[in-house]
């Protein structure tokens, strides 16, 4: 059987770094706790949940004749609207995977992930959640 794609290697990695964001690992919070590799909906709206989803792969522009691609992926964590400091949180989730994402390099052919972008939406689509939005780049060689 032949072994998963290098992208898909690259979101379970990024996926399990994730998951260690944890208040005991000397984060803010417990985003961690709930990360899906699939986009979908978290099933109890009550609860923080992350999911990773891929954007797309483009070849590497910089490395014209190589290997080299660029994985464009979305973390996107969802919480309750009904909490009080629920933009206070909303930051300090963008913040930890900032932080656990910072300088590390989820497989030997690949760079450290880069955060490109951080966007917080205010219940997107009439949802009863906070969303924030971290757009990632990941180049690897496949």
């Amino acid at each position: 059987m032949a072994n998963s794609a290098p992208s898909w290697a690259l979101l379970q990695r990024i996926a399990e770094r994730l998951t260690t964001i944890r208040i005991d690992s000397g984060y803010r919070t417990e985003v961690g706790m709930a990360v899906a590799l699939e986009p979908a909906q978290h099933p109890d709206e009550s609860v923080v949940g992350l999911t990773l989803a891929s954007l797309g792969i483009q070849r590497d522009t910089h490395q014209p004749h190589g290997r080299h691609r660029l994985l464009r992926a979305l973390v996107e964590a969802t919480l309750p609207a009904t909490l009080a400091d629920a933009h206070l949180r909303s930051h300090d989730i963008a913040a930890d995977i900032e932080d656990a994402l910072e300088a590390w390099i989820p497989l030997p052919n690949a760079l450290p992930v880069q955060v490109e972008d951080i966007v917080f939406l205010d219940r997107p689509e009439g949802l009863p959640v906070v969303a924030v939005q971290v757009a990632l780049t990941i180049r690897y060689r496949r």
